[in-house]
């Protein structure tokens, strides 16, 4: 097939399989290349929960630029067709890097396909980018991509819009003149997102949406394709057990991610944004036990030895601290005791490095449980590990005590410590903390600080609803 009619468009559902030539250099490169932009639409997403699609994408955009991965920015902010005459051959044409973007969704694709953990997490990343470039399209690009990717959608005629404008203009989120946009008539089986915000007009089950709208029937399309499409990936790498070649490059692209140490914060994100401000009232507030006595040693010292350091700045890293903001934290506390020519050589080489910035660059993910407990090496210096296993009995009570828990609830969590239950210790410290029952056991400190957050967030909404309540009635009735 000719390049020009296998890759008519910027964006990609990545329904048919590449059949072309290629080496094994590129291959890997390419493959890389996307995992990093993976890597990045995961930080931005967790980092900017504020902010709009189109800003979250602008953001990537930029950090694409800056990291010298041109193409993708290219792709990214694109219309929809731009020029693709099958007559070009440089790394500025777009069939070269709409060719290079199929196959890396592929290599990658296969690559994850036999773990769980690391298939959803491709999942939710490429699911982003595709909705993030989406964004970008054009009115001309969307009808293209309709057109290229046959799907069945109707445009109403405008003796149809004229019978029906003014529930068109009550659900719509348009602000211009709505005599102006096109509406295409959807199942409103394939637009649940936008029927649940009660943005688009349903009748006789078909939604009307509007033109600029349609990337979220594009985004449900590739969610049902890509899901689909997984079992076919699974048979395709198994037919490759028996070339070292590829298997090599599986490998290594395996061992660049790390999902399984993350918590999932996808699952469970923090609605606002955290500043360095916030970190002592976090700390008492939603800090597990392991990060509030790092937190606390390091607000008294200035210093955390390797171990802590890593630990710590991994969480931090983990509830959407940027680089700069974790780089001037530590710094901040380091230069109380020490200069900052002395910092700059000595620590901020492992915070780079921690953030992917140095080194080989891989995206580390903050520490589960079991490897805290299981893995930390503690000394008399060190303040990392976990507190139930690694501390004293005697200053694990100090430590609870200074938590204002009385001689009752330390005895409980010294208990489970002495019993060898550490997270059981832990979950018992949560709930004394939150004055709540808590039946699932936390496998990982960021999954507890973010339960944390959202608990005393709800609980305080609740009781605030209360005051309102109580208040209006008193003003009803004169109380």
């Amino acid at each position: 097939m000719c390049p020009a009619n296998m890759y008519p468009h910027d964006l990609q559902l990545y329904q048919n399989v590449p059949h072309e030539v290629i080496s094994l250099n590129e291959l890997q490169e390419i493959s890389e290349m996307r995992l990093k932009v993976l890597c990045l639409v995961e930080r931005i997403h967790l980092q900017k929960l504020t902010m709009t699609v189109s800003q979250r994408k602008a953001a990537l955009v930029e950090v694409l630029r800056k990291e010298g991965l041109n193409e993708f920015a290219r792709l990214i902010d694109s219309p929809g067709c731009k020029f693709h005459s099958d007559k070009c051959n440089t790394r500025t044409c777009n069939i070269y890097i709409r060719r290079r973007d199929h196959i890396s969704h592929f290599v990658l694709r296969s690559a994850f396909a036999f773990n769980v953990f690391k298939k959803r997490w491709f999942f939710k990343q490429e699911t982003r980018l595709f909705k993030w470039r989406s964004s970008s399209l054009d009115n001309k690009g969307i009808r293209q991509f309709i057109q290229i990717n046959n799907f069945k959608f109707e445009l109403i005629s405008e003796s149809e819009k004229k019978d029906i404008k003014e529930y068109l203009q009550m659900s719509s989120s348009c602000t211009s003149d709505i005599n102006n946009i096109q509406f295409y008539k959807v199942p409103f089986s394939d637009i649940a997102s936008l029927i649940k915000k009660r943005k688009v007009f349903v009748m006789q089950g078909e939604a009307f949406v509007p033109e600029q709208e349609m990337i979220f029937v594009f985004t449900s399309h590739f969610k049902r394709s890509l899901i689909s499409s997984f079992e076919m990936a699974r048979e395709y790498r198994a037919n490759l057990y028996a070339d070292e070649r590829f298997t090599r490059i599986f490998i290594n692209l395996e061992k660049n991610i790390h999902v399984e140490n993350t918590i999932l914060v996808q699952e469970q994100e923090i609605q606002q944004y955290v500043s360095l401000d916030q970190l002592d009232m976090l700390a008492e507030t939603s800090y597990p036990l392991c990060m509030r006595v790092l937190h606390k040693a390091l607000k008294k010292n200035h210093h955390l030895t390797h171990g802590g350091r890593i630990q710590y700045c991994l969480f931090l890293k983990g509830i959407g601290l940027s680089l700069s903001d974790v780089m001037t934290f530590w710094k901040d506390e380091f230069t109380k005791v020490m200069n900052d020519a002395v910092f700059n050589k000595e620590h901020s080489y492992t915070i780079r490095f921690v953030f992917g910035q140095e080194g080989s660059r891989r995206d580390y993910q903050p520490y589960r449980c079991q490897r805290i407990i299981e893995s930390s090496i503690v000394g008399p210096r060190d303040y990392h590990g976990c507190p139930f296993k690694h501390m004293l009995h005697g200053i694990l009570e100090d430590e609870l005590t200074n938590c204002g828990f009385n001689t009752l609830e330390r005895s409980a969590i010294i208990s489970l410590s002495k019993d060898g239950q550490y997270s059981a210790a832990c979950n018992k410290y949560y709930e004394i903390k939150h004055n709540c029952l808590n039946n699932t056991l936390f496998e990982h400190p960021n999954t507890y600080f973010n339960e944390s957050v959202k608990y005393r967030t709800l609980y305080h909404g609740e009781i605030y609803f209360i005051i309102l309540c109580v208040s209006f009635t008193c003003i009803l009735f004169k109380i």
